[in-house]
């Protein structure tokens, strides 16, 4: 009735189910169900990574390096707000890095309910897709260091931020070539192609885990390997989101019922700087940079909105950082629960904005149409 994005609902109903509200969803539930959550993280993380739109090696270098330097800005801006609060700078930058990544999750569902068509979101995506990798990065990069307690430019603590984003890379490549070459095997069969993609998913989604990898980079870069290096458009276009969709209402629903509304009243002032800081630096940067991205003053600024969703793998990595370092000061981990509280609820809204701004939400277009079709004045 709203109009609102349906993610809204399902985190919404997530937060009256878990121990916001109702308290029927568990801690414990939401661990047994991880392995739901990291398949559905794997199926919409190759759709972004396939739905990156192929351009020159010029221009995807020139959107490589902006897309860097809006991250880096947001990064910092993040990182200076949180010690100018009074926290360590070891752990202002691992939740800066944490807070870096635009989720994808949000990001692809909305723009499939609102039908999104056009070259403005294909540049969203990609932007998505660059921060959220560079976020990746970072996170194991500021990881490596609450790990080995040195500093951040050691040799054991680059080494093994490298040697993990080495095997991703790794990871997502092997898995595009089994699909390239099994889809030239295969012919253009789509039934047959579509197996082979959701099972070199699952069997990438378990290597990562087994190899202690985050989910994350390997199957994006699995999906966007797949569509550069498919020169011969072997691969059948295949939306793979749409098998996500009971996987993702479940992923929705467990990040909102993880989630503790109690903690926004207490913690809000830090939150709310957060996400002040984090859209104002992703605003200037794009603004800045808007030239060499060849968008108008008016993308830019819809565009920053759509950057704000924060990633869900967010709350498992702090999560898991908590258990294996707790080296984050907990009125850090609290302000950073409430920032991806806020995110959660806003992001759904921020996407379905910036489409609109853009003008291709060909599904809300239609709809509106309609609507105006039936008044005196459109008659």
């Amino acid at each position: 009735m709203l109009a609102l994005p349906r993610t809204t609902g399902y985190v919404v109903f997530g937060l009256l189910l878990g121990q916001s509200g109702l308290k029927w969803i568990t801690r414990g539930h939401i661990e047994s169900a991880q392995l739901f959550i990291d398949l559905a993280l794997g199926l919409i993380l190759f759709e972004l990574g396939y739905m990156v739109p192929r351009t020159s090696a010029s221009t995807s270098w020139n959107r490589l390096k902006v897309g860097g330097a809006i991250s880096l800005v947001s990064a910092t801006a993040i990182a200076v707000t949180l010690a100018a609060w009074g926290f360590p700078l070891k752990t202002s930058i691992f939740a800066a890095a944490l807070c870096l990544a635009t989720s994808p999750a949000i990001t692809i569902a909305t723009t499939s309910d609102v039908g999104a068509k056009g070259d403005n979101t294909g540049l969203l995506l990609t932007l998505v897709a660059i921060n959220g990798s560079l976020a990746f990065a970072g996170v194991t990069w500021a990881t490596s260091t609450l790990a080995l307690s040195q500093g951040y430019f050691s040799g054991d603590v680059l080494a093994g931020a490298m040697q993990k984003i080495l095997r991703s890379v790794a990871l997502g490549a092997g898995c595009a070539a089994v699909v390239l070459r099994g889809a030239k095997r295969l012919g253009r069969q789509s039934d047959h192609q579509h197996l082979l993609i959701i099972g070199t998913i699952v069997f990438g989604v378990g290597m990562a885990l087994s190899l202690d990898l985050s989910v994350f980079f390997p199957m994006l870069v699995f999906g966007y390997l797949t569509k550069i290096l498919d020169r011969k458009n072997s691969v059948v276009a295949i939306r793979i989101a749409s098998d996500a969709r009971i996987f993702l209402v479940i992923t929705f629903v467990l990040a909102g019922a993880a989630l503790d509304i109690g903690l926004v009243p207490r913690y809000w002032p830090i939150a709310v700087s957060i996400v002040v800081a984090r859209f104002a630096a992703q605003f200037l940067a794009l603004r800045t940079c808007r030239n060499a991205l060849g968008m108008t003053p008016r993308v830019a600024g819809f565009a920053a909105i759509g950057l704000q969703p924060m990633s869900s793998v967010a709350l498992v990595l702090l999560s898991s950082t908590q258990s294996l370092y707790g080296t984050l000061e907990a009125d850090l981990a609290g302000s950073l629960m409430a920032t991806i509280l806020l995110l959660q609820l806003i992001g759904p809204l921020a996407t379905q904005t910036a489409i609109l701004g853009f003008g291709e939400a060909t599904h809300l277009n239609r709809h509106r149409f309609r609507q105006d079709s039936s008044t005196p004045e459109s008659a």
